[in-house]
């Protein structure tokens, strides 16, 4: 396997945890909704852990933009090298 297929293999791959990323911060969202709901009993018991994992996520999704940038190989491209159709 020549560089540039590994190259775009880790940008389709960075690419591939951004998405999930965005996926597990729509998630987080809903759960701090969920989790400050005043109506509910259990209010506010998952605060602590909220905060961690919006700490958490943070530090992920700059790792994973740092790494992408290091990286340089835009996510539309194919591990041939090939732009992606639309």
């Amino acid at each position: 396997m020549d560089n540039w297929n590994n190259q775009a293999m880790k940008a389709n791959t960075m690419s591939d945890m951004v998405d999930l990323l965005n996926s597990l911060e729509c998630k987080l969202a809903l759960l701090d909704a969920m989790d400050r709901d005043i109506t509910a009993n259990d209010c506010m018991d998952l605060s602590d852990q909220l905060t961690t994992m919006t700490h958490n996520m943070s530090c992920l999704t700059a790792a994973v933009e740092r790494a992408r940038k290091v990286n340089g190989v835009d996510a539309k491209y194919d591990m041939f090298g090939e732009e992606f159709c639309s």
